[in-house]
């Protein structure tokens, strides 16, 4: 029956078959119940595993029916057992002198397929002296009251995984009391699936009343997105365990799930021990194939074989780092302690990070734990200046250190079939660094995307733009997708190194995950900076890709003859309901101020969408193009999402017009995109003599119908 939470009893077979995601969370519950027991085990001689929810201690294969593998108490049992097998082989003192699993299950039917599994197992238990489990047949609440009313503070230390069905039977003043308790911490699975599909209905309101400690969850219902409630949903239980429990470290796991790229529930780490934190996160960043706190359903396979959109991780860390301890010192211990669980980074990534703040000269440290400079670690003390002194200090060394950042080639296999050596990264590829992610197609349906070099001097995007790829890209950054600048010594360091030594000409692209004219209000403007660079020299040439209109800057620089303006422009309905930029009009008029200034001009249509009478408006910007200039080239590409561009957004009214699927996400559907295509080249040709047109992510197939040679492609980021 439906107990308004979930739609079957708990001993339904359905929800004892083993699935991928609960490998997953025992997995995640064994690892650190290993480090747990071992750690708490030499100061403490009685240690217990408290199973809120304990089932019937097996699962079963969905295809056979078979027992498949034990549930969460047969895990701690069988866990305790071999680590005083180790102990023994190895002639060791014992980890702990008595582990106590207090196994909870309210369901009679499932209380009693638990005991018989417990039954059997005890028989395979070598140290039972030192293992005792004791089952209970009771509510979740009721045993935490009994326990806190009878042992209360005198509580050995104490793991309590709380993983329910659904979301009902863990009021929070059971977790709170827990939480009270000296030496212990919670695992707990939070169902927010399960909470946001059924958030509106009158009979969970009082599940919802129990789960939360206050009434704001009913506000959240006012929420329009699905994902917003989602994480609406967990940051106010984070916010709760921290307010009002007095938690002082609370991390979240997320989990996908199997068969649907949607967040199922969240793991809740909460404990008031810097080290459980920091040992959880640090199993948590290696368990999922994204190395960001989440087991991806089913892109987990593809994120284990493909390399992360964004990788220069270490550079937005230092940036942070930075920011948070501005004209502070700090031990090296104090800041993981204070900004651990704020992060997506964990020891190794700090300690690199700091270490390159120190070699770039903007922080200073003084190693008391560490011998030597190649060490960070304990009391090393941090000083982090009070203005950002880098540009002043490095500039002193830069001539000094240019030699010392090295260029890295590798070879390339082209779209033509051709093979080239080619720079792959300038030093450690955070400011110079090849796009290299798109694989060389094979397929009919593969995408062409030729490789480029990236000049990643920022990120983020002070536009709002409904279907950004960056909200996805960045969504794991403290800073989200608001602009961030890097330094510009560090910059001027790599690119003139690249342009001193590089023969092959190149177009570096600033715009990739950035708008390029971002920074133009800044006392030194980007475009002031790094021209000149470029002008120095006839081989490279800079691209800026932007949907800004303040060309003032670029309009003051002479000479510009190494410089790429591309625009990006759409029809004007698409871009004043979905895109939050200046207006297309002003774009435009910015456009034709630059090219008659000189530059070179490239202009994007993209993301075309389909919206209706969409012949007319693509076609009318066709005309307000031409009518003011004549672009190099223009790029066509058509609406497109990946699946963590489309988490990533508030507004998804767009998301209607994909019916495709590919491997760059998904697409409009194939006839639309060709017609939308054939459209606006056919009139490129025969109304303004128009030929240099380049598609952008788009197929071999795509290519072929409009009787083009990717080949010879000559899209926007490239020669």
């Amino acid at each position: 029956m439906w107990d308004g939470t979930m739609r079957y009893k708990d001993s339904t077979p359905e929800k004892w078959i083993y699935r991928e995601h609960t490998r997953v969370k025992h997995e995640l519950l064994k690892k650190y119940l290993y480090v747990w027991i071992i750690k708490l085990g030499k100061f403490h001689r009685k240690i217990i595993f408290f199973d809120g929810f304990a089932g019937r201690g097996e699962y079963i294969d969905e295809k056979t029916g078979k027992v498949l593998t034990v549930g969460s108490p047969i895990i701690a049992l069988r866990l305790a057992d071999e680590l005083l097998r180790y102990c023994e082989e190895k002639k060791r003192t014992p980890y702990f002198d008595k582990f106590l699993c207090i196994a909870v299950e309210k369901n009679e039917d499932n209380f009693k397929n638990l005991l018989a599994v417990i039954n059997r197992e005890k028989k395979n238990l070598k140290f039972k002296d030192k293992i005792e489990i004791l089952p209970i047949n009771d509510e979740f609440a009721n045993v935490v009251s009994k326990l806190v009313k009878e042992v209360g503070v005198r509580i050995a230390p104490s793991f309590f995984f709380i993983d329910p069905f659904g979301f009902s039977g863990v009021p929070f003043e059971a977790v709170k009391d827990i939480l009270s308790l000296p030496r212990t911490e919670i695992f707990f699975t939070f169902m927010t699936r399960d909470i946001n599909r059924f958030l509106g209905l009158p009979q969970v309101e009082k599940h919802l009343n129990a789960l939360y400690p206050t009434s704001e969850w009913k506000q959240i219902y006012q929420i329009q997105s699905w994902e917003e409630r989602d994480r609406a949903l967990l940051n106010l239980y984070v916010k709760s365990l921290k307010e009002i429990a007095g938690i002082k470290y609370v991390f979240p796991f997320r989990v996908y799930m199997d068969e649907k790229y949607q967040t199922l529930y969240y793991l809740i780490h909460a404990t008031n021990h810097f080290h459980g934190l920091k040992i959880m996160k640090d199993i948590m960043k290696k368990q999922g194939a994204s190395g960001n706190f989440a087991w991806l359903g089913p892109k987990e396979s593809l994120y284990r074989h493909q390399q992360k959109l964004f990788d220069d991780t270490i550079s937005s860390l230092k940036e942070y780092l930075l920011k948070i301890f501005k004209g502070k010192s700090k031990t090296f211990d104090e800041i993981l302690e204070e900004t651990y669980q704020d992060t997506r980074f964990v020891e190794k990534e700090y300690r690199q990070a700091l270490k390159e703040l120190e070699k770039e000269g903007r922080v200073n440290i003084i190693r008391v734990t560490s011998k030597t400079t190649k060490g960070l670690s304990g009391k090393d003390k941090i000083i982090f200046p009070k203005s950002n002194l880098k540009h002043s200090i490095l500039l002193v060394d830069t001539n000094l250190r240019k030699s010392q950042v090295k260029v890295y080639y590798k070879v390339y296999s082209l779209l033509d079939g051709r093979k080239k050596i080619l720079v792959t990264k300038v030093g450690d590829g955070s400011i110079i660094k090849r796009f290299d992610k798109t694989p060389l197609p094979k397929k009919k349906t593969d995408i062409i995307c030729p490789h480029f070099l990236e000049l990643k001097w920022a990120y983020g995007c002070p536009y709002d733009c409904a279907w950004c790829y960056l909200k996805g890209t960045f969504r794991f950054r403290p800073e989200g997708k608001s602009p961030v600048v890097k330094p510009y010594d560090k910059i001027r360091l790599h690119v003139e190194r690249f342009l001193s030594e590089v023969k092959e000409p190149e177009i570096l692209n600033t715009g990739e995950i950035a708008d390029s004219l971002m920074n133009e209000q800044a006392k030194l403007p980007f475009t002031k900076f790094i021209i000149p660079l470029f002008e120095k020299q006839q081989r490279h040439k800079v691209l800026f890709v932007t949907k800004s209109a303040n060309v003032k800057n670029l309009l003051e620089i002479e000479p510009h003859k190494q410089v790429i303006i591309s625009f990006s422009l759409n029809a004007i309905p698409v871009a004043e309901r979905w895109e939050k930029a200046p207006h297309v009009l002003k774009r435009i008029e910015a456009a034709r101020k630059v090219f008659e200034a000189g530059y070179e001009v490239r202009i994007r249509i993209d993301p075309m969408v389909p919206i209706e009478n969409w012949q007319k408006y693509y076609l009318q910007l066709l005309d307000l193009i031409f009518n003011n200039l004549t672009p190099e080239r223009i790029t066509l590409g058509s609406l497109r999402g990946l699946q963590s561009t489309i988490n990533g957004c508030t507004d998804r009214t767009w998301v209607k017009y994909l019916k495709e699927s590919s491997n760059w996400g998904r697409k409009v559907d194939f006839k639309t995109r060709y017609e939308m295509y054939h459209t606006i080249i056919n009139t490129l040709h025969k109304t303004y003599g128009f030929e240099r047109v380049g598609l952008c992510k788009e197929t071999i197939e795509m290519w072929s119908a409009l009787g083009l040679d990717y080949r010879k492609i000559k899209c926007n980021c490239v020669w």
